[in-house]
């Protein structure tokens, strides 16, 4: 009888077959894709030990939150899931009908296994979207506009995912005590109490609170990878290039936050977690930021790498509930933002009714721009700076380790590195 263990190395094999095929129907493959994270979750569910990163865990509420925008796209539609994934819903679901694997390794290589499934699979179905993209534009097909934006959109949104698994698969062990193991779990609560606020409170209140306490979490990343670059973790040249974009993500997160506070209903979090998890996140790359922080205590694949996976995350989730027709605010705070930022506007926004009667209103389309902007800017830069921060695998520990004292670090110059893995090796690193 097969194990779970071995179910999970199939689902792992058919994923990188799958990634071979050529002619992948795109719609076909986002639709199951959903299916895919969402097995991926049960199987982890499963395991002895759960993973303090909740790496398949924050994959599968992204892929959700995505799963629930695609009916108001124009793209991809209704229809059969993709047949070229199904041997690896069966094989993941096979892995938790199976004996869940008892030794400590044996768990770390199933999460690994399908963080590493993920990995190529939101590779292989990123890489799909953005072709679709590029074939209805090149063929210049007619009305295809809304359905060329929203598979872009979806392709930017797998990457997000594919970021996020690739730390899981590749994560450097590290002691289960030490910093960056309790930041790589505040990292995790997070995400995955804004994205469920996101999703079971549609108001521009739990928006406001959203973008506010990402804004607080970029300040305190900033610091710590100022804190990581006097270290030597990160080099020059790659701190150089970060700096700006996590200058424009912050600046255009606190935008939404702006925007947002005047449309708020009122100034209680949409949930009680929210507030104490972003502040945990913040507090704990403040301590990175520290003078106590030595090289070895940065780990910039599970913390850094996966905070730019989440807040890539949280931006595409903050988007579609901006652009939820059912988005309601008052009409009087709607219509002085109007006033205030569109003075030149001369229809009016907002019928002087419901002002008066102090009625809530779904926000306009001048209304949603503004926010759109914006929040547009937040995903981009940090996408921007997650592309910048491609150096971060493998990072300098060699160098750290072998200098007595951190001034040393900086100037040794960057050391040999390791390749990138890609979503075409099979191995796993252990």
């Amino acid at each position: 009888m097969r194990s779970s263990l071995d179910h999970l190395k199939s689902a792992h094999a058919h994923m990188l077959r799958a990634r071979s095929v050529g002619g992948l129907d795109a719609a076909e493959a986002v639709r199951g894709w959903v299916s895919i994270t969402r097995v991926a979750r049960r199987a982890t569910s499963e395991l002895l030990t759960a993973d303090p990163h909740g790496t398949v865990d924050r994959i599968d509420s992204m892929s959700q939150a995505l799963a629930s925008s695609l009916q108001n796209r124009a793209w991809p539609g209704d229809g059969p899931r993709s047949q070229v994934l199904a041997p690896v819903h069966a094989a993941l679901q096979s892995s938790y009908r199976s004996a869940p694997p008892q030794t400590t390794n044996d768990v770390a290589t199933a999460h690994r296994l399908i963080a590493a499934t993920l990995w190529v699979g939101a590779n292989t179905v990123a890489e799909a979207t953005r072709e679709h993209s590029f074939n209805l534009a090149f063929h210049r097909v007619p009305e295809s506009q809304a359905a060329q934006a929203s598979a872009s959109d979806i392709h930017q949104r797998l990457k997000a995912m594919e970021t996020l698994a690739f730390t899981g698969a590749f994560r450097p062990d590290v002691p289960s005590g030490s910093a960056s193991v309790a930041l790589g779990a505040a990292l995790a609560r997070w995400d995955l109490t804004a994205h469920r606020a996101l999703m079971t409170d549609r108001s521009t209140i739990t928006v406001h609170q959203v973008a506010f306490l990402e804004t607080r979490v970029f300040d305190a990343f900033n610091a710590a990878v100022t804190r990581a670059h006097e270290l030597g973790v990160i080099d020059d040249l790659t701190a150089e290039r970060m700096a700006p974009a996590i200058t424009g993500a912050t600046l255009a997160w606190s935008e939404v936050a702006s925007i947002s506070s005047e449309l708020a209903f009122g100034l209680l979090p949409s949930s009680p977690d929210v507030i104490p998890a972003a502040e945990s996140v913040a507090a704990l790359f403040n301590n990175v930021a520290g003078p106590a922080t030595r090289a070895e205590d940065v780990d910039v694949i599970g913390t850094f790498t996966s905070h730019l996976a989440t807040s890539m995350g949280v931006a595409a989730t903050v988007k579609d509930l901006i652009n939820d027709q059912e988005l309601r605010a008052p009409a009087q705070a709607v219509n002085r933002l109007v006033r205030d930022r569109f003075p030149s506007e001369t229809r009016a926004a907002v019928s002087p009714i419901d002002v008066h009667r102090r009625r809530s209103i779904v926000l306009p389309q001048l209304i949603r721009k503004s926010l759109n902007e914006p929040i547009d800017i937040a995903y981009a830069a940090t996408s921007e700076v997650a592309r910048r921060s491609a150096a971060f695998d493998l990072p300098y520990r060699a160098v750290a380790a072998e200098t007595p004292t951190s001034s040393n670090a900086r100037t040794l110059g960057a050391p040999e590195r390791h390749r990138r893995p890609t979503p075409l090796d099979c191995g796993l690193r252990r």
